[in-house]
């Protein structure tokens, strides 16, 4: 019997040695989305920017915000478009302000420097300049003017001039504009074939 207890002592003591030594280590979590650095491919490192200490989630919540604001001053400005004539001044002012905001929110992604180096280097020179002075005179226009045929032949040169800065920035410029719309018009016409009618 005192074989039993001592070999069932030298197992317990056995087992409590093994679980001191066992170390289980489990791996970090690892989010690369809210990292406080940016890494150094990363499409929101930017060492030149005018906030060169926001953090990557701080950049993705002004783009969000700005980008929220814009939309939200567009589908006001879109309110006006029956009365154009009448509140002409409305509509461009509501319309430029949403225009600066996706500009701003843009500029939260990239940082302020680099985008602006982007906005105004050689290829993109004409549209940004020509984007820039129809934004500047809708505002001179409709507030210092108060010319509401002025304020709205800027206010379409503003949004022809937005569309072919967008157009420029669309990878592949027009032939890539032209890839994804006969990409949407194949799948357009592919399910209205399914759908019964």
């Amino acid at each position: 019997m005192s074989s039993l207890k001592s070999d069932l002592d030298e197992y317990l003591l056995l087992q409590s040695d093994q679980k001191k030594t066992f170390n289980v280590k489990l791996p970090q979590l690892k989010v690369p989305f809210f990292r406080s650095e940016p890494e150094a491919n990363s499409f929101l490192k930017d060492t030149d920017s005018c906030f060169p200490k926001l953090s990557r989630l701080q950049r993705i919540v002004g783009f969000v915000a700005c980008l929220g604001m814009g939309a939200l001053c567009m589908t006001l400005s879109t309110i006006y478009i029956p009365v154009l004539i009448l509140k002409a001044r409305k509509f461009a002012l509501l319309y430029t302000l949403g225009s600066l905001f996706f500009i701003l929110s843009f500029c939260f992604l990239s940082g302020f420097g680099s985008f602006m180096k982007q906005m105004f280097s050689k290829p993109r020179l004409l549209t940004s300049i020509s984007y820039s002075s129809c934004l500047l005179l809708t505002l001179y226009c409709a507030l210092v003017a108060k010319s509401t045929a002025f304020t709205v032949l800027f206010a379409v040169a503003q949004i022809i001039a937005l569309l072919f800065m967008i157009l420029g920035m669309v990878p592949g410029g027009a032939t890539g504009l032209k890839f994804f719309g006969q990409l949407f018009k194949s799948s357009v016409s592919a399910s209205a074939s399914v759908l019964p009618v």
